[in-house]
């Protein structure tokens, strides 16, 4: 079809060139679609099919008990305080963290502007009240091709919540294209709404789920942290859907020069995790690009031979 337009470069060219290979396909299929006049969405809407654009950045989200360092270990990840850490100010809603040209902080109405894709999170009464997004300038690590989602920490108990809170993360986990699991050793590590969540998105989404020990250099000896990793594992496979071969769980917590411990600190296991997702996330996006062109060029062939 002469109306789908080749891949080519960004408008920009210094632009361009300060992108990575990664930033650059995902960038180039994103205008592939969504080019006002010879996009894939256009031109699928004129034959009456529905195709949605692909993500330009992976999404990872980040969940757990109340106090597992989720926004730590996001401030340590694009290495800038962008999210409030601490008991006091424990994450209340869902924030989106996303780099951009400036910095800037979103409201409800503009952040679903900014991800169609989570349009349907409206439907969940009261959740649009508690969605906000921070944008960094941040350049660190793959911070530019990542969009971080800061959970509500769940606890058990008489905690109320403003929405229905496991309804959102499970539909928000189905998707993420990586979902991180932050277990904190210090009392709340086997939160039952936490594993219950957990137990939901296996189901369908097993190979989204990674499970870290948060904190892990404030639990004591080696002898301790084996002990509290112990109790987890075992929580966990009590139930049918989590008792698989093969369960990891690394043991992480954030670097600090001040306080040297003898704990094996896996962080780096996370940012590797999520360069892999990167990485299989351009794969798909480009196998779904054959796909919708496909479908495309069939059906405009069969509408063609249907006006003959």
């Amino acid at each position: 079809m002469s109306g789908i337009p080749k891949l080519r470069s960004v408008s920009n060219p210094s632009e361009n060139l300060s992108l990575s290979v990664n930033e650059r396909i995902l960038k180039e299929c994103h205008l592939l679609y969504k080019d006002p006049k010879h996009g894939l969405v256009s031109i699928a809407n004129q034959l009456g099919l529905g195709i949605l654009a692909p993500k330009k950045k992976i999404t990872v989200m980040l969940m757990g008990n109340h106090s597992a360092g989720k926004s730590s270990f996001i401030n340590w990840y694009i290495e800038e305080h962008i999210q409030k850490t601490g008991v006091a100010t424990e994450t209340q809603g869902f924030t989106f963290i996303t780099s951009g040209k400036k910095r800037e902080s979103l409201t409800s109405n503009v952040t679903l502007h900014l991800y169609p894709h989570f349009q349907p999170l409206e439907q969940i009464e009261g959740v649009t009240d508690y969605l906000s997004t921070e944008i960094s300038t941040s350049k660190q690590k793959k911070f530019n091709l990542v969009t971080f989602i800061d959970t509500p920490g769940l606890v058990d108990g008489d905690m109320t919540y403003e929405f229905d809170v496991d309804k959102a993360l499970i539909w928000l986990g189905e998707q993420a294209d990586l979902i991180l699991v932050f277990f904190d050793p210090m009392g709340q590590a086997l939160c039952k709404r936490t594993l219950n969540v957990v137990e939901k998105l296996n189901e369908k989404h097993g190979d989204k789920l990674k499970f870290y020990l948060s904190k892990a250099d404030e639990a004591g000896h080696e002898s301790d942290r084996q002990r509290v990793m112990m109790q987890i594992v075992q929580e966990l496979c009590k139930r049918p859907g989590l008792n698989k071969c093969g369960f990891e769980m690394p043991t992480i917590y954030i670097p600090d020069p001040n306080k040297p411990t003898r704990c094996v600190n896996q962080i780096q296991d996370v940012c590797t995790t999520i360069e892999k997702t990167i990485n299989r996330t351009i794969q798909n996006t480009l196998n779904q690009l054959e796909k919708d062109c496909d479908l495309i060029i069939n059906t405009a062939g069969c509408q063609l031979q249907e006006s003959r």
